[in-house]
Order: structure tokens, then sequence, then C-alpha cells
């Protein structure tokens, strides 16, 4: 191929390949550079480095996922398709489960890919953290599927005998396990794949369809970005603070007169100096008279950034 043809796209695509083959390890400019009969320097130039070269490769193979209209198919339908289609293509890529726990493979592929995961739980009827939780539940199974692919495949590479002796020697001390090796073990590995993908696929959406219905448990999840807050004991979580209060007042309620032991360090009378001026307030304080600029409730953090937010959103999937 002629150098003064050779684009960005080129060699993303060409790298996709040697990638196929060899993996992250096989990897190079200069192994590139030969496939695309141009110098390693001219690789460079346009992609800057290895690293990001993987991250381009990496979000380049998202697109290939096909995406169905959850409003047509109805959303278990298109969850089912999106799901099946992301193992496929990690199928096709092994090297990009490696590289999303080395790189951080992010771009308009895995933008398009997310969204179109909201999509779907959005249509089921999931709603706030728990459209995040639903989705992520998904992908998390593709991952872990695809990561124990990676680990059997790389097993399959050593000595199999050595192995299978290894393993029956360590499974003959346990009877269950034992068993259940005997029982699979004239199976098709192939069949097994197969049946193990669509028994947990099947079972994933079970069990987001039975908490739609309100059948699944509906226990809280604290958000990513903010602390669970400790069981209040005595009264209920949601209960504010009363005169008097037992032992176990949550930590983010105001002081009460009167609270009782166990009221958090930032309830009491003595105030933190940089949150009021009122008593208790340190000498250097004592002239303040309302909450300094970035001042914020005891126990409530600040609020994440539009950036941070965006971090969580893309972490769902990493």
């Amino acid at each position: 191929m002629p150098r003064e043809t050779l684009n960005r796209d080129q060699i993303v695509d060409a790298a996709i390949e040697l990638l196929d083959e060899e993996g992250i390890e096989g990897l190079s400019m200069r192994r590139l550079g030969k496939r695309l009969n141009s110098a390693a320097t001219a690789m460079y130039w346009h992609v800057g480095s290895k690293e990001n070269l993987v991250v381009l490769a990496g979000d380049r193979v998202w697109g290939e996922v096909e995406l169905v209209d959850p409003q047509e198919s109805g959303w278990r339908a298109a969850a089912r398709a999106l799901v099946s289609e992301t193992y496929a293509m990690v199928k096709r890529h092994p090297w990009l489960v490696p590289a999303i726990s080395t790189h951080f493979v992010y771009g308009p592929g895995m933008a398009r890919f997310q969204d179109h995961s909201y999509a779907i739980y959005e249509v089921a009827g999931f709603q706030g953290r728990d459209l995040d939780w639903a989705m992520n539940t998904a992908f998390t199974f593709v991952a872990g599927t695809a990561l124990l692919d990676a680990t059997q495949a790389a097993a399959a590479k050593a000595d199999a005998d050595d192995i299978a002796a290894q393993a029956d020697q360590i499974a003959a001390q346990y009877p269950r396990l034992k068993e259940r090796m005997a029982v699979l073990g004239g199976a098709d590995p192939a069949e097994l794949l197969s049946q193990k993908f669509a028994f947990g696929l099947e079972t994933i959406l079970d069990g987001l369809e039975a908490r739609l219905r309100g059948q699944g448990s509906r226990s809280p999840v604290a958000a990513p970005d903010l602390p669970a807050e400790p069981e209040a004991r005595g009264r209920g979580a949601d209960e504010p603070g009363d005169a008097g209060a037992g032992s176990g007042a949550r930590t983010d309620e105001p002081g009460d007169a009167g609270a009782g032991p166990g009221t958090g360090a930032d309830e009491s009378g003595d105030a933190r100096a940089d949150e009021s001026g009122g008593p208790g307030t340190g000498p250097e304080d004592a002239t303040a008279t309302g909450p300094a600029p970035d001042a914020r409730p005891a126990g409530r953090p600040r609020r994440t950034t539009a950036s941070a937010a965006s971090q969580s959103v893309r972490g769902l999937f990493h």
C-alpha cells in the first residue's frame, strides 16, 4: 500500500486484524507498518502510540454490535439480542477483554452501546439507579463469561493431560465436584458453552422481569458517589432525630437537645468550626454569622461534578 494513501482508519483496521491474530502482546508499530507496507514512524504519526491505537481499535469493534429497537421487538428480545451480539463480538475479538482491563477504552462506539443499553431497560420500566444497575448486570454477565472463556482458552494451550490429571486428583477430594465432573466430562464443550450462556442470560432476564413485577428484592442500594448511611437502631432509618434519641442516631441528622450516646460528632452542639458560628465554635470563628462559602450540612458530601458523573457512567462498563 503506498504510504501517501495511509490514513488512521486503515491503520486501525489493520491493527484489529493483527490483534485478532496475535493479541495485545503481538501488536507493535513495526509489525503493523510491515503489514501496511509503511514505516513504523507513520503509525505513530497517525495514531500517537500503541496504547492509543489499542483504545481506537477497542472502540471501533464496539461499533460492530447490531442494535435491535426495543420499541419494536420488546425490551426482553432487544436485551437478549444485545447480550448475544456483544458476546459474539467479544468472541471475534478476544483481546478486547484484557484491553478493557488495562486501557480506558471509550469513544463513540462504546457510547452508542451504552445509550442503546439504557434505551432497552428504560422501555422495560427501570428508572433512576435501577436503570443503571439493570444494564450493568447484563454487561457484567457478558464480560464475566468472556473472561472465563479466555481463562479456559489459556488453559487449553497448556499440557491438557497434565491439567486433567491434576484436576481429577483435586476433585476426587470433593464428592459433589467429582460427580459433576464425571457427568460433564463426556459432553461436547461447544454444546456446554451454548447451554451455559443461554441459561445465564435467561436467568438474568427472568430476574429483571421479576423485579419489575415487584417480586424481586427491593433492598436499597447506596449510590456510588454517596456513602452508605449507617443503619439506625431504635428507630427507623428515615425518621428525623428526636429529643433524647437513643444510640445509633444517623450521622447526617442535625443535633437535637439532649441527644443521647451514639449521635455523630457533627450533630452535637459542638458544631464544627467551619460550618456554624453557633455555640462551641472555636474562638477564631466566633464572629461568623453564617456558613462558610463552601460549607455543607454535616455528613453530606459535595455534589459530584458533571465530569465525575460522566466517569461514573463510563465506569459501569469497565
